[in-house]
């Protein structure tokens, strides 16, 4: 984050710069300015007051979400896992509310053991008999080359066949 800050300034001093020493660009943004200026004001100060009503009303329900989180009652028989060891240290808020939602859930009570029934088929199934093997491809085709791509080269299985059917 330090570089982009520093890239964003470098960036921002030589616009200045270069504005204070460009007569073209002090007219162009001169010009801009009074023809669009109000409209450019108007949705800066626009989108200025949207950021920060939204802002609050996250903040607000962030509040109260914590707010509600660490005024739950602890459940009876748990105590905080507290080491005598370690000095007690001021938490965040929401890092006390987590812990809190964490040892809420570990005084969950476990779920009962399901209970598994086997079904057994009241008719006998029949298999159907196997399929014939299919015939494979015994010979390997050898591989050209052509160009960038490498081809398989047709190899015919059964010079037999190839022979009867051209007579």
């Amino acid at each position: 984050m330090l570089m982009q800050m520093l890239v964003i300034i470098l960036l921002s001093s030589w616009v200045v710069e270069e504005y204070l020493n460009n007569i073209y660009l002090q007219a162009y943004v001169n010009d801009m300015i009074q023809a669009d200026g109000s409209l450019i004001a108007i949705l800066v100060i626009i989108c200025g007051l949207g950021m920060a009503f939204g802002l609050l009303k996250v903040l607000k329900s962030t509040h109260r979400q914590i707010g509600v989180m660490v005024n739950q009652p602890q459940a009876p028989g748990l105590t905080p896992v507290a080491s005598s060891s370690k000095p007690a240290i001021d938490l965040h808020p929401m890092v006390a509310a987590l812990r809190a939602d964490i040892a809420h859930q570990g005084s969950m009570q476990p779920l009962p053991p399901l209970e598994v029934k086997e079904a057994r088929p009241s008719v006998p199934v029949q298999v159907p008999p196997s399929p014939a093997p299919a015939r494979t491809l015994t010979v390997t085709p050898s591989t050209v080359i052509t160009g960038n791509m490498p081809v398989l080269k047709r190899v015919s299985p059964d010079p037999d066949r190839d022979q009867s059917s051209h007579q």
